[in-house]
Formats: C-alpha cells, sequence, structure tokens
C-alpha cells in the first residue's frame, strides 16, 4: 500500500516541474506560515533565530513575497536579533559613540575585526534550511521506497520528471539494481525528448522556418533549465 508521501508524489507528478520541488516548496511555505502564525513569542523558536540571524536570504524573501509572515511578526524577530548583535559587539569592546567614549586603550584592529565577525556570523543554520533539509529526506526516502507501486511509477512517468539535483540525491538513496534501472530509464527517455524538443525549437528558429510557428516545443528551453537547475521557487 502507497505511503502517505508516495500519495502526495502522485499528486505533485500531475503539476509542471520536478515533483520533488514542488513538494519541498511547500513544506516550507507550510513551515513557516505555521511558524509566524503561531511561533513569533516562542522561547524556543526565537533562540534559534537569535542564533541563526533569522533565515537566509531565499527563504528569508520567499516569506515576504508570499506572505508567509507578517510586518509585526518580523519586527519583533529582527527586533531581537539586532538587540543580540548590538550587545555582542557592545561585550566585543566595539568603540562607543563620540560622545560617551572614554579614554582607554582601544583593541588592536585584527582583534576589533575578529570579534565584530563574531557578532555578525550566525551560530546556527536557517531553521528553515534545516525543515526543507528534514521534509527531502521524507520525499526522496518515501519516492525510492514505492517506486515498485505501479501508480507511483505511472504518474512519475507522466511527469516532467526530477531535476537533475534530485535525481543526483535520489540516487543516493537507492538499495537495489531494478529500482535503479527504472529510475534511470525513465528519465533517459524524458531527456531524449526534451533533447529532441530543443532541437526543433532551435531548427524553427532559422529565418527558412520561422513562419511554421511553434508548438510544444515553444517552452523546452525552460524546461531545459527547470530540468538542469531545478523548478522555479514560488511556483
Amino acid at each position: 500500500m502507497p505511503s502517505f508521501m508516495a500519495y502526495k508524489l502522485i499528486e505533485a507528478c500531475r503539476e509542471p516541474g520536478c515533483p520533488v520541488c514542488r513538494l519541498e516548496q511547500r513544506a516550507v511555505e507550510r513551515y513557516l506560515d505555521n511558524h509566524f502564525y503561531e511561533n513569533v513569542n516562542s522561547p524556543r523558536w526565537r533562540d534559534q533565530l537569535r542564533a541563526s540571524h533569522g533565515f537566509c536570504h531565499e527563504h528569508a524573501w520567499l516569506t515576504v513575497n508570499q506572505r508567509l509572515g507578517d510586518a509585526l511578526g518580523f519586527s519583533i524577530i529582527y527586533q531581537d536579533i539586532l538587540n543580540a548583535v548590538l550587545l555582542q559587539m557592545k561585550e566585543a569592546g566595539s568603540p562607543a559613540p563620540a560622545s560617551r567614549r572614554q579614554a582607554s586603550k582601544p583593541l588592536p584592529l585584527r582583534e576589533l575585526i575578529e570579534k565584530m565577525l563574531f557578532a555578525f556570523t550566525p551560530r546556527k543554520r536557517c531553521p528553515a534550511c534545516e525543515h526543507l533539509a528534514e521534509a527531502s529526506r521524507n520525499i526522496l526516502s518515501a519516492l525510492i521506497e514505492d517506486l515498485e507501486i505501479a501508480d507511483l511509477t505511472e504518474a512519475l512517468q507522466a511527469s516532467d520528471g526530477l531535476c537533475f539535483p534530485h535525481l543526483r540525491l535520489t540516487l543516493g538513496y537507492v538499495k537495489n539494481v531494478s529500482t535503479c534501472e527504472k529510475l534511470l530509464a525513465i528519465h533517459r527517455e524524458k531527456l531524449e525528448s526534451l533533447k529532441t524538443e530543443l532541437g526543433e525549437f532551435i531548427r524553427k528558429n532559422d529565418y527558412q522556418a520561422i513562419k511554421e510557428g511553434f508548438g510544444s516545443e515553444g517552452d523546452a528551453w525552460l524546461r531545459a533549465v527547470s530540468i538542469i537547475t531545478g523548478s522555479r521557487k514560488g511556483r
């Protein structure tokens, strides 16, 4: 019987792009949405965010752009981070403003810079990245464990396939030759088809064929970027 994750993979295979990219994106968006709604004032989560200096560039702007967190939540979280960094700067001996500066021997330049680098460097990884890594392990493990189920195999065959980054990761979970061969056969066929479509797109860009117009190969270049680098975020 397919696992719950296998059903989610089958559903994701019905949509454009890499199904693993899609499920990872949804997992991160749910994580951020839930935590901003429920845990902005949670001491445990705030400790984690203080240590990580909030979120990485990708997940901070994902939260903003997808409106997964509100302005008040961001203000509370990032004021807390700034307070912690300023306290570290003070404790590290950063020179005080001129009006309050005491006549004391300044720190040697290299020592001052090292202390400031320590204050400005996160101690922990972005919590959304941590959640993403865990979600990825669960998704890829389920994909390999349930690939022998006909519904999942057929769904993967009908999908756009896994992107190269996730195909590489998935191969690390393979435990037998038959699963490996099935996974590679599915993707070899997709890559051959995409290569042919790219060739047709290139041909139709020649002045002698431009009047033919484009069919399904019209977006082949976008699908090639997606399959080799991973699906676009926020889709």
